[in-house]
């Protein structure tokens, strides 16, 4: 009989360790955010930022809003790569941030202006 109880006991703890450790590893979801702006510090709009799941593949995305503002949310901890691009401005690709479970994860962005033939250029 004390054995059992000893056994019940053992199972109860293993039990709730597993049950600890699933809730952990499930964690809050990370994100990336930051501003996006141009080489005089002025906000951009409407720029598309996305972030590829380096480890998991996935693309998620956000739009910065009228301050610049961007927030890339319900992102799975791992290593990411972002892109960035908007009409009239050369795109720009980040190769690696590190999103951390329940973290946000801060970056700035500076985008360069295109010239205009540039911009043409690319549009064929």
């Amino acid at each position: 009989m004390r054995n059992y109880k000893c056994l019940l006991i053992l199972l109860n703890l293993l039990a709730g360790s597993l049950l600890l450790t699933a809730m952990s590893s499930d964690g809050e979801a990370g994100s990336i955010e930051g501003f996006v702006r141009d080489q005089t510090g002025r906000p951009i709009v409407r720029v598309a930022v996305q972030a590829f799941n380096i480890m998991h593949g996935g693309v998620t995305a956000a739009v910065s809003q009228s301050n610049g503002f961007f927030r890339i949310s319900e992102l799975v901890g791992g290593r990411y790569s972002l892109w960035i691009q908007v009409k009239g401005y050369s795109a720009e690709e980040i190769p690696m941030l590190v999103v951390e479970d329940g973290q946000a994860t801060k970056k700035d962005i500076q985008l360069k202006r295109e010239l205009a033939h540039q911009s043409r250029h690319s549009m064929r």
